[in-house]
């Protein structure tokens, strides 16, 4: 069976076509892909000697366009398709599939909870949706849902977002390994459009923890539900916070409505989970923006947990660092 031209040999090709547009020929020096790109020449009879032991080769459009007529022969994409679709857009284009650059069937999905179209006991729907098909100039605000079982079961909560309104939000939840790639997506979308227009309202529904609470302000939602200050003090447990989050909590910054509750979390290390929250009255709280010396810490912090550090983060340390900058 004839193999087809991998994406990296693809690439090369297309490059060497896009400068034989200016010259009759192009003289590389034979790397690997190269080497791979004439042996695969060779096995379709497209050059006239072996190459063995040449360190250059001359491309030119006679062969250029003749690998092309042997990709369409073989019933394989031309030089020119883009394989980063989906694998019913590549074979579309060609017999051969390439899974290593094609868009994965979850990439720009997300799940959607819609308010109202549930079972009729007061419940929603969810729905599996491609987030490039949602109008977002349809929706009033973009609701991020932290945790997947409380996200099936939103209705329990309180939230107003889940009250019917002329312009309804598009709530979402947050994502897993199946779901975070599509909402990120999403997220940037909305973003873009809030700078187009008057900005909308990107909220925050999870975990009332250090964790949460980091997740909320730096990754720039505007709004994070929250019960009453009073019925949060009286609720808190220490099982709730966790000793690895500690470090995380003290990059927490407490500034306007979120104040108090950050301050509380902080001084007596105990917090609030999201499915404790049921059938209790919610409401927004606004998240005002860090200053840059956090937002330095807040990356230090992200680039550590990326590479995968174990260690505790010296904060002491890295604010001096941040003050110095």
């Amino acid at each position: 069976m004839t193999r087809d031209l991998t994406p990296v040999e693809r690439n090369v090709l297309q490059g060497i076509q896009a400068e034989l547009r200016f010259q009759s020929r192009m003289v590389r020096k034979l790397k690997a892909t190269d080497k791979r790109i004439l042996a695969w020449c060779e096995e379709q009879d497209l050059l006239a000697a072996p190459l063995a032991g040449a360190s250059e080769f001359a491309y030119t459009s006679t062969l250029v366009s003749a690998i092309e007529q042997r990709l369409a022969q073989l019933g394989l994409a031309p030089l020119s398709a883009d394989l980063k679709g989906s694998s019913l857009a590549q074979a579309a284009q060609g017999a051969a599939e390439h899974k290593s650059v094609r868009v994965k069937p979850r990439d720009h999905r997300v799940l959607r909870y819609v308010v109202g179209a549930g079972d009729g006991h007061g419940s929603g729907q969810v729905v599996d949706v491609d987030q490039r098909e949602l109008d977002l100039s349809q929706f009033a605000d973009l609701v991020v849902v932290e945790n997947l079982d409380c996200f099936y079961e939103l209705h329990q909560f309180e939230l107003p977002c889940l009250v019917h309104k002329q312009s309804p939000s598009l709530i979402v939840y947050r994502g897993d390994s199946h779901y975070s790639k599509g909402r990120a997506a999403l997220i940037n979308r909305w973003k873009r459009c809030g700078k187009e227009a008057d900005s909308r309202p990107l909220r925050y529904f999870g975990d009332l923890d250090p964790k949460g609470l980091h997740i909320a302000q730096s990754e720039g939602f505007s709004h994070i539900a929250a019960p009453a200050f009073e019925w949060f003090c009286e609720h808190v447990t220490a099982q709730a916070y966790p000793a690895k989050q500690h470090d995380i909590a003290r990059l927490l910054h407490a500034r306007g409505e979120l104040a108090p509750y950050v301050l509380f979390i902080q001084r007596q290390q105990k917090a609030v989970l999201q499915q404790w929250l049921q059938h209790v009255p919610l409401g927004w709280l606004t998240i005002e923006t860090a200053s840059e010396e956090l937002e330095s810490l807040r990356a230090t912090l992200r680039a550590g947990e990326e590479s995968g550090e174990a260690k505790p983060l010296d904060i002491d340390a890295i604010k001096n660092k941040a003050r110095e900058k």
